[in-house]
């Protein structure tokens, strides 16, 4: 075991550009994650993450081109309904959806496979743990290991999920998100609430990472912070996407998240929280990401959300709710003894 790890959150900021075409959508990703990693240390096992949401530009590139220049998600979502028309209109009436789920079906197999893909590849390239945000993904019957040539959804469900990759690029598992917002529910993506029961936890040379996607983290809204626990989760992961201003009535909120479990109620070693920025059509998203310590003697004094001052346990904060930042930690392993 390594006596120290190192922590990287990713601050993106979007722009439906990104998602124009796959290889716009791949040498994207490829180029955050060259920034992230360059200047990491081979020797101590890393840990990297991205926002939530990040697969929607997955979901953009394997679209009919043009959508990316629409003015808003809306008129983005009815072109491509009218685009794929015809195998839409089959799913809606095979499994009596929404005009978004059967879209969201038609394309999923690509969808899945070049978000899959390209982040696994990522992993394998710099070696590092990777938490790749989150897309809209159907249920393949996936659990680990290597992606299958065939990607065939299993019903009709399509869940906010995301996905850890290894070192070596192979796939260590999903977690879908259990409480949706506005935007995922049925006037919105109409994407499908994760169960409670295929929350886990997964071993790493990190340590024990536990995934909560954005809203998750949070209590009373989901139980899966709680679930994280009872499995012995040492580092929480919240890829979020903040639809809003970041107002300062706003970072308290966030407050309750990550932080809290971390630092107030001392409930996981460390925790990364990655906000999504910039603008996705008319939906502009703000947040400042930040990284976690339980031990507040690992934590920089002095740091804490843009309004609300300096607060215990920030091992580092991002500068802006609203640029592209990288935010780095070298830590003690959570299995260090202690000092």
């Amino acid at each position: 075991m390594s006596p120290t790890i190192q922590l990287v959150a990713v601050q993106m900021r979007w722009s439906a550009m990104d998602g124009r075409s796959p290889e716009a959508f791949a040498a994207r990703m490829a180029t955050l994650l060259q920034q992230a990693c360059a200047p990491l240390d081979p020797q101590a096992p890393a840990l990297v993450a991205l926002p939530e949401d990040v697969g929607l530009l997955a979901a953009l590139a394997v679209l009919p081109p043009g959508l990316v220049r629409q003015p808003s998600m809306a008129a983005a979502m009815a072109l491509a309904v009218r685009r794929q028309l015809l195998p839409a209109l089959y799913r809606r009436l095979r499994h009596r959806v929404s005009w978004a789920r059967a879209l969201l079906l038609v394309i999923n197999p690509l969808l899945a496979r070049l978000y899959l893909e390209t982040f696994s590849q990522l992993a394998r390239a710099h070696r590092i743990y990777l938490v790749a945000g989150s897309a809209p993904l159907a249920d393949y019957g996936i659990h680990g290991g290597e992606v299958p040539r065939a990607l065939r959804p299993r019903g009709a469900a399509v869940y906010n999920t995301s996905a850890l990759f290894g070192p070596d690029g192979r796939l260590i598992g999903l977690q879908p998100k259990v409480a949706l917002i506005d935007l995922e529910g049925p006037a919105g993506l109409d994407l499908s609430p994760g169960s409670p029961e295929a929350i886990r936890v997964f071993e790493t040379e990190v340590g024990r990472l536990g995934v909560a996607v954005c809203l998750d983290a949070f209590v009373p809204e989901s139980p899966v912070r709680e679930l994280l626990v009872r499995q012995g989760a040492q580092i929480l992961v919240q890829p979020s996407a903040n639809p809003g201003p970041w107002t300062p009535e706003q970072q308290a909120d966030w407050l309750r998240g990550a932080w809290a479990a971390t630092v107030q109620e001392g409930r996981f070693t460390y925790a990364l929280n990655l906000m999504m920025t910039g603008t996705l059509f008319d939906l502009a998203f703000y947040g400042q990401s930040a990284l976690f310590a339980r031990d507040t003697r690992h934590a920089c004094e002095g740091q804490g959300y843009r309004d609300l001052g300096p607060l215990p346990g920030f091992l580092a904060v991002a500068a802006t709710d609203d640029s592209e930042e990288i935010l780095r930690a070298c830590v003690p392993h959570p299995d260090a003894p202690l000092p």
